[in-house]
């Protein structure tokens, strides 16, 4: 008999999601198209009924409402998001199930990788995780077009970030911290954005000398976002940020992930390096954001239906087994 699994959001994700798992599981689906609304509790509880899992695919404000539903009824909880606030509310729950947020590309997948290359060291310096979902092709001058969620990409861009300085926790500006990468022979910039480092910066505070998650753009972005979001104020004003971009920025399938993982460190008494690194592009049917992100959520699911993650309650990304994810059918495409 399978297993049956609610997604709550139908967007290009949500859409992703369904399609990857409708030949394993019985699969329901719904949001405010459908009737469902996730801003009441009772429409989630009567959407949750007999389920074996959830996964929250709709925006981040929702998800409180649904891990609260969740816990309290003992099913598996999943959510992509990469709001800070969102996931400490996650974390403070209890149930008898799992709850695990930030099941996606980045946070997600890259901080399950990060995890098991540290444990390759035995002291570690540096812990750098960089991830973009980029077009392959852009004209405009922000070289950019839109290919996943406005509201995630304006909050990792507005909100403060996580790292590990000199061995302590501490907080810095998003659109900070450039820098230029060279990966294949092309050229790339990277910055802080908020939410890519999960929950690790309180797992190796006092472990690693430094850690930090940041977003990989073609070189020029960052410099037009600083104008839009610090010097025109936009940031303050989100909600028409977000309409903007929604209206004049063209959305693309068109696009390519990169996953980079450097990890810098002792091992033998010897410093050395070493790199993880995938281009993946999507395919006939999905983009690769969708793949990827669709994918980091579907593998950690199949994990907890197959009990390949163990402990109930809160469960952090970098706790989960890097080795067990890319065996399950969905992580194979981080191989």
């Amino acid at each position: 008999m399978k297993a049956k699994v609610a997604i709550i959001g139908s967007g290009n994700i949500g859409w992703a999601i369904r399609k990857l798992l409708k030949d394993d599981y019985e699969v329901k689906s719904g949001d405010l198209r459908d009737g469902m609304d996730a801003n009441s509790k009772s429409q989630v509880k009567e959407f949750l009924k007999d389920q074996s899992a959830v996964i929250s695919a709709g925006p981040y404000a929702v998800n409180k409402n649904i891990a609260d539903v969740a816990s309290d009824m003992g099913i598996g909880y999943f959510d992509l998001t990469e709001d800070v606030s969102t996931t400490e509310y996650v974390k403070s729950k209890k149930s008898n199930s799992v709850l695990i947020p930030q099941c996606g590309l980045a946070p997600g997948a890259i901080n399950i990788c990060a995890a098991e290359m540290i444990t390759e060291f035995d002291e570690v310096n540096e812990v750098l995780m960089r991830v973009g979902a980029l077009p392959k092709y852009t004209t405009n001058e922000m070289s950019y077009y839109l290919s996943w969620s406005t509201n995630g990409l304006i909050n990792e861009y507005c909100n403060e970030a996580d790292v590990i300085y000199e061995g302590k926790k501490q907080k810095v500006m998003p659109l900070e911290g450039m820098e230029k990468l060279i990966i294949e022979g092309k050229s790339y910039e990277a910055f802080n954005t908020s939410g890519g480092c999960a929950t690790m910066c309180d797992t190796y505070e006092g472990k690693v000398e430094n850690l930090t998650y940041k977003t990989i753009r073609y070189p020029g972005h960052q410099a037009h976002m600083k104008f839009l979001f610090n010097d025109l104020h936009l940031k303050r004003n989100r909600e028409s940020l977000e309409k903007l971009f929604d209206k004049e920025v063209p959305r693309t399938t068109n696009d390519v992930v990169i996953f980079f993982v450097k990890v810098i460190g002792k091992l033998g008494g010897v410093l050395q390096e070493k790199t993880f690194c995938r281009k993946i592009e999507g395919n006939s049917t999905f983009s690769a954001i969708q793949l990827t992100t669709a994918s980091g959520v579907c593998g950690l699911l199949e994990m907890h239906l197959t009990e390949k993650i163990s402990g109930t309650g809160f469960i952090p990304q970098e706790s989960i087994s890097w080795k067990d994810f890319l065996n399950t059918k969905y992580g194979r495409i981080y191989l």
